[in-house]
């Protein structure tokens, strides 16, 4: 079976969360899976390359999209093609889409959404599948957008939202349909591993900054203003308490001069070294407590059982928080240093009733993304 993992990348640590999560519960649905992965100007070729990854060509740009027409291409062409790892919409039996947060009017263009909607519907007429694995949707206000959504999404098999807006932000174009479900997160499956990661020798605060805080793309402006003082307040209330600061980039290039203006403000606080999502989130797990503005980051630290206050540039953020019962762990613009302060010592005690519902509400969200994958199985292998 050729499956597309669309929206797929490694320019994140959390996009390569998805990514992993993905690949290792498709060997196990379909053990003779071959993987392919879009030829996008960010993704690593040499990455793929180690992932034994197809590499898939869109013929689209913009508005144009001719996808549809790959099935032209002689069948000789694209078999000889295969053989150097290359292969079109038209031989694929399935994609599976992991944007996370990348169809909705807040990132300006709406090309992709329209043209994931009608790659829906091209697979679902000749009897494959299109899955939409749990991301946020929306919002969408151009009305020829939401003409292509209304008309094609519910061809998808599978179009799952990981919010209750997110799924509002489709039903209320689509109305509901069949294949329109919701489901949390499912990177919350992601095993922490035995690796031999270098940790500060004390009990340490893990700190993973979002540079979106301070962007446009942050409809609170307030944040612009008080975000970098936050994070300098969260390294200093953390020495008071006792906890070593450790800094991850979940974010790539972006979050980088966010941490390193951190570490030079605080030297003492420590750059960690991942080689992988999986090692970031065992760094995560093995904390007393975190502060994360990155979504992924705040799934790692709550599906370990570890507090994690969080800031929102999303409302991705609220809903995460909601499902965990903690949405007094997301921050405000407003929130002051000595707020912070009493915040963390209310995490770090071991008896804290909080640490007891982020670890209950974790064994449930990761039940929900098991009937999530058997839900993807059953349509994969129907």
């Amino acid at each position: 079976m050729i499956i597309e993992v669309k929206g797929a990348s490694f320019d994140n640590i959390g996009a390569c969360l998805m990514l992993t999560a993905v690949i290792q519960r498709l060997e196990l649905i379909t053990p003779d899976v071959v993987i392919v992965l879009s030829a996008r100007g960010a993704m690593s070729s040499e990455r793929r390359a180690r992932l034994g990854a197809l590499r898939k060509i869109d013929l689209r740009a913009r508005r144009l999209d001719l996808n549809g027409a790959t099935g032209l291409i002689p069948i000789f062409i694209r078999r000889y093609l295969q053989r150097w790892g290359v292969v079109f919409e038209c031989d694929l039996d399935a994609i599976i889409d992991i944007a996370g947060f990348g169809y909705s009017d807040q990132w300006g263009s709406d090309y992709a959404i329209r043209h994931a909607a009608a790659e829906a519907r091209r697979l679902a007429t000749s009897g494959r599948h299109y899955i939409f694995m749990p991301q946020a949707f929306g919002p969408f206000r151009s009305k020829k957008t939401r003409d292509v959504i209304r008309r094609n999404l519910p061809f998808a098999s599978l179009v799952a939202a990981r919010d209750k807006v997110s799924y509002q932000h489709i039903a209320d174009i689509t109305d509901e349909f069949s294949n329109l479900v919701s489901f949390g997160d499912f990177t919350n499956s992601i095993a922490v591993i035995d690796a031999k990661l270098e940790k500060p020798p004390r009990p340490y605060m893990v700190i993973v900054p979002n540079a979106n805080m301070m962007a446009m793309h942050n409809l609170n402006s307030a944040w612009r203003l008080t975000y970098r003082q936050l994070l300098s307040s969260a390294v200093t209330a953390a020495e008071e308490v006792g906890l070593a600061t450790v800094l991850i980039n979940f974010g790539g290039p972006m979050d980088q001069e966010l941490i390193d203006e951190l570490h030079t403000e605080f030297p003492e606080t420590i750059l960690a070294k991942v080689q992988s999502a999986a090692e970031a989130k065992t760094l995560m797990a093995s904390a007393v407590v975190a502060l994360s503005s990155r979504f992924h980051a705040c799934i790692c630290a709550l599906s370990s059982g570890v507090p994690c206050m969080g800031t929102s540039w999303s409302h991705k953020y609220e809903a995460l928080y909601q499902d965990y019962g903690v949405t007094d762990l997301l921050l405000t613009p407003s929130h002051r240093a000595d707020e912070l302060k009493d915040l963390l010592g209310v995490l770090v005690a071991p008896t804290s009733e909080v640490r007891k519902e982020i670890a209950s509400r974790a064994l449930s969200l990761k039940a929900e993304t098991e009937t999530l994958w058997k839900t993807v199985e059953t349509v994969l292998i129907r």
